[in-house]
């Protein structure tokens, strides 16, 4: 810094009159390099207005760099006093480019003058952008460690505080409960490591507060329940199975614990306990067990680690099933100490076994059953808990008396498998698992497959990923699929299987004819009979937990009428003989006709985020009879179960549907009945879709599903012109069928347009004339941008097509300049932009006169830049009025006008210049400095590249 010489005012004040520009600046101070020119800086103001961030048209804020901060960051560590007293001077500056350079120049300074900069730092934490979004995090870690390590302990603790101490969340919902980091959680993960050396002495302590608030803020422990200890079911691994800041901190604070245990155990022990969380204990009871093991691998002597391993030992808090396999861990590394110590563990089972006795009591005792009954499975059950928590310790680290009862258990029971797995340690959870593989199943003979299933009883408890119904039932589902005729030749199903397994029968046959697989008919016949005849009380006791088995037979008949749709189909692959198709229809009109699934359906009730009508219907048993009615009905024009069809289609519509769903199935199948029954169709469209002059809640479904789930067809515009009518007039409130994304008055509005265009109407259509005066502009135009989308989309569009589209354009273009008001209908015509179906001629000066009409187009973040660097070549003048309205509306910082900085910019500018119009020429000039001095620096090199044909269109562009 010697070599330096330090300016005087009057240097400085030229320094600064030479800069007035963004551009003059970042040269000079990207430039500086002399350390003593800091401090004059400073004085004469140079560095007290870093520039706010600036909201952008397009919603985002932008962050305006700060060419000065530049040169601070790379002279603060030769005069860190200087530039720590120009940081202090900034505390009030939002600009997150001085909020990350604080950091990263706090990293690089001596933390004595690091320190200094504490109360800036405070007064950032009370600002809504805290430390800055800019700021690189490990920057911020750095900081701290700098501060830590250079003596600087009470600041660098209260910035790792307020970097990885988690704090609570605003929320008052407890489902909603999140512990909230300062630090994303990767790098929360990735820093921690790298920050604990630098704590010190004090690292456990630190780690562990933080470890025991991350669980409590999370809701994972608190004064009511505790179960923390489910979060982490093995403290000893060491791999990335548990990517999370929780773990990470698990991580940190079972590393800190095992040296902390060897050289000061009691302290170590009293640090983990003191929060009471049940987790720290979990991790402290490894911690000893761990040390006890290192001291005696290591020969040297353990029996002072033995009084802390003893109260763990005998500890009731210690009693919990997510604590049992590091406390048996624990109890044999005692055993190879000092197995007298192990006595504490007769009284600590009594008071586990009894405490089990008590919950079950409490909890689970079936009013229904007997007393005496109750009792034995209560004591059986606690027995079980028992059982697994003596076998997870082993005879070898047990005192006398529960070796010989864990004797007797093993005798009695059998020994316990996996006992010292952990609670929670799964290594493929996918649902219900099953007790046979699809593999083991498809040995079985059919004889054997229904046996097997049959004899198999759950004897779970529900917790866990244990065999149950469920799962065997979703493997026998699995197997049927793909060989549908595993049960081929065994008859009364319905006799020998709960319903749990004849759903899944049902369901892998349907997914299997949905393959194209041939079933075997009779059998599929007689078992849908034999189901929807069947009561829905079953005579199976259901076994297992929640949702492991059927508790009725409700799933299996909307089974039976899920596979009856399927059945009834018009199929292209597998041909189902004709007697059968009949036995299925009467099955459908007759056997499945089911009043409690009416019952079910109506009694839904509708929440704020509830299905629609049409997804409703895909998912509830009555509406999926209608629409398997339908099928039939329509799969023959001349089929005998018709009439009965047609009749039971109409009974099942006259309900009162106040959830639409049968209404959304009708209009789902508008084009099926169109296409086979017309003239029944005709008969009943005022009844089910209204006409021009009203139209009812359910007919709107009926109406909007139809228009959401059909492409424009003629015929059917004709058919529904008059409820369409109606419609319009209804506007935003109209129900909609499907929530797809098109607004349902748009989408008839996309119908209209087609059938201008194809040449079916014409403008005088009085559907077409009552949307474009009746809807709001907004949907005129998403209805006219959608086709234009269409268009961008198509491989071929005829030219009449194309040009009666353009004619509508410039009509709707003449609306609005007489119209004002109605600027939002030319919204969509980007899309016509954005495809190659009309000439640059025709929608390049469009495209400006809709920019000039509706400013807001520009405000999309479609990126059109190629396709303006193409249209310049055509009309270069047009091109750049073009793009100057596109900049003009888009913020700088959005991927848009990136694109068109990249792709577009240099073309039009270059092609602007060299047409041979002198003004176009100047004009592009000009563009391109004030371009420039908005801090595009490179972009004369890059017109120029363009200019000497060293970059063309396609290079831009890839």
């Amino acid at each position: 810094m010697n070599s330096y010489k330090a300016p005087g005012k009057a240097d400085v004040q030229a320094a600064l009159l030479k800069i007035p520009t963004f551009q003059l600046r970042r040269v000079f101070y990207e430039g500086l390099n002399n350390p003593r020119w800091v401090r004059p800086l400073f004085e004469a103001g140079a560095f007290a207005n870093p520039p706010e961030p600036e909201n952008t048209d397009d919603g985002y804020i932008r962050d305006v760099y700060w060419p000065e901060i530049s040169y601070l960051t790379r002279i603060a560590p030769e005069a860190p006093i200087d530039v720590v007293d120009v940081l202090l001077s900034l505390a009030s500056s939002n600009n997150a480019w001085v909020r990350r350079a604080a950091f990263e120049i706090g990293s690089k300074i001596p933390a004595a003058e690091g320190a200094r900069l504490k109360p800036l730092l405070q007064a950032w934490t009370t600002t809504p952008a805290g430390f800055g979004w800019r700021t690189d995090p490990r920057e911020l870690v750095s900081f701290a460690i700098t501060l830590l390590e250079g003596g600087e302990t009470k600041t660098g603790r209260w910035l790792a505080n307020n970097l990885f101490a988690p704090k609570p969340s605003a929320s008052d919902d407890p489902f909603k409960q999140k512990a909230v980091l300062a630090l994303d959680d990767y790098w929360y993960q990735e820093e921690l490591p790298r920050l604990v050396p630098a704590l010190g002495a004090d690292a456990l302590k630190a780690v562990a507060g933080w470890l025991a608030n991350y669980a409590k803020f999370s809701g994972h422990a608190g004064d009511e329940r505790d179960f923390s200890g489910m979060v982490r079911p093995s403290i000893r691994a060491r791999d990335n199975s548990y990517p999370s800041p929780e773990h990470a901190l698990v991580d940190a604070v079972r590393d800190l614990a095992i040296p902390a245990v060897l050289d000061a155990p009691e302290a170590a022990v009293k640090v983990l306990l003191r929060s009471g969380v049940q987790l720290l204990r979990k991790i402290a009871m490894f911690a000893v067990a761990e040390a006890i093991r290192q001291r005696i691998d290591a020969a040297d002597d353990a029996r002072y680690l033995i009084g802390v391993a003893q109260r763990l030992l005998g500890d009731e808090a210690s009693d919990d099933d997510h604590l049992r396999v590091e406390y048996a861990e624990l109890a044999q590394a005692v055993a190879m100490v000092d197995s007298s110590a192990l006595n504490v563990i007769n009284k600590f089972i009594a008071y586990a076994h009894a405490e089990d006795l008590k919950w079950m009591c409490e909890r689970l005792v079936d009013p229904d059953n007997p007393d005496e009954e109750a009792e034995v499975q209560i004591q059986e059950r606690a027995d079980r808990y028992k059982h697994r928590w003596l076998s997870a310790i082993g005879a070898d680290a047990l005192p006398p008396q529960l070796r010989t009862e864990l004797a007797e258990l093993d005798a009695r029971n059998g020994m316990v498998e996996g006992a010292l797995t952990p609670s929670g340690m799964v290594t493929g959870w996918t649902g219900p698992n099953p007790y046979s593989t699809q593999d083991e199943m498809a040995a079985m003979s059919p004889t054997e497959l229904v046996a097997h299933l049959a004899s198999w009883h759950d004897t779970g408890d529900g917790w866990g990923p244990e065999p149950s119904h469920e799962g065997q039932g979703r493997e026998l589902a699995g197997l049927l699929t793909t060989n549908p005729h595993a049960i081929t030749g065994v008859a009364d199903l319905i006799e020998q299987l709960r319903p749990t397994y004849l759903r899944a029968i049902l369901r892998g046959w349907e997914a299997a004819l949905k393959a194209d697989m041939e079933l075997h008919w009779s059998q599929v016949a007689a078992l849908i009979r034999d189901v929807l005849a069947h009561e829905d009380e079953s005579p199976f006791p259901v076994e297992g937990g929640t949702m492991d088995d059927d508790k009725d037979f409700r799933g299996a008949k909307s089974a039976a009428v899920g596979l009856l749709e399927e059945l009834v189909k018009k199929r292209g692959g597998v041909t189902i003989p004709d007697y059968w198709v009949a036995q299925f229809a009467k099955l459908l009109i007759d056997d499945a006709e089911d009043d409690q699934a009416w019952v079910e359906y109506d009694a839904y009730e509708v929440g704020e985020n509830s299905w629609d009508p049409l997804t409703m219907s895909l998912n509830w048993q009555w509406p999926n009879r209608l629409r398997a009615l339908i099928y039939l009905a329509t799969r023959a024009k001349q089929a005998p179960w018709k009439p009965g069809a047609m009749v039971a289609i109409e009974r099942e519509l006259a309900r009162d549907d106040r959830h639409g769903a049968g209404r959304a199935v009708l209009g789902e199948s508008t084009g099926r009945l169109f296409a086979d029954s017309p003239e029944w169709l005709k008969g009943h469209l005022e009844e089910f879709y209204g006409s021009e002059h009203g139209i009812s809640i359910p007919q709107q479904i009926a109406l909007t599903t139809t228009l959401a789930t059909h492409y424009y067809h003629r015929d059917l515009y004709n058919l529904l012109s008059g409820p369409m009518i109606a419609a319009i007039d209804i506007g935003d409130a109209i129900a909609c069928g499907w929530r797809s994304e098109s607004n349902p008055v748009q989408r008839l509005g996309e119908w209209t347009v087609n059938a201008l265009i194809y040449g079916h109407k014409t403008a005088d259509d009085p559907l077409f004339h009552a949307f474009f005066t009746t809807a709001d502009a907004e949907i005129r135009g998403a209805a006219l941008g959608a086709i234009a989308w269409s268009f961008l989309h198509a491989n071929h569009v005829e030219d009449e097509i194309r040009d009666r589209f353009g004619d509508l354009w410039d009509e709707r273009f003449q609306h609005v300049k007489d119209h004002p008001e109605d600027h939002e209908e030319l919204k969509g015509f980007y899309w016509i932009a954005k495809g190659d179906k009309f000439p640059v001629q025709w929608w390049l000066p469009r495209l400006k006169e809709a920019l000039e009409l509706e400013p807001a187009i520009a405000t999309e973040r479609y990126m059109i830049g190629k396709n303006l660097a193409q249209a310049s070549t055509v009309d270069p003048a047009t091109a750049l009025a073009v793009l100057k309205l596109l900049l003009e509306g888009r913020g700088a910082a959005s991927v848009a006008s990136y694109d068109l900085m990249r792709k577009a910019v240099p073309v039009v500018l270059a092609n602007a210049m060299t047409r041979g119009d002198t003004a176009l020429k100047s004009a592009a000039e000009t563009y391109m400095n004030d371009l420039g001095a908005k801090g595009n620096l490179q972009l004369e090199v890059e017109v120029k590249s363009v200019l000497d044909g060293a970059v063309t269109i396609a290079d831009i562009d890839g």
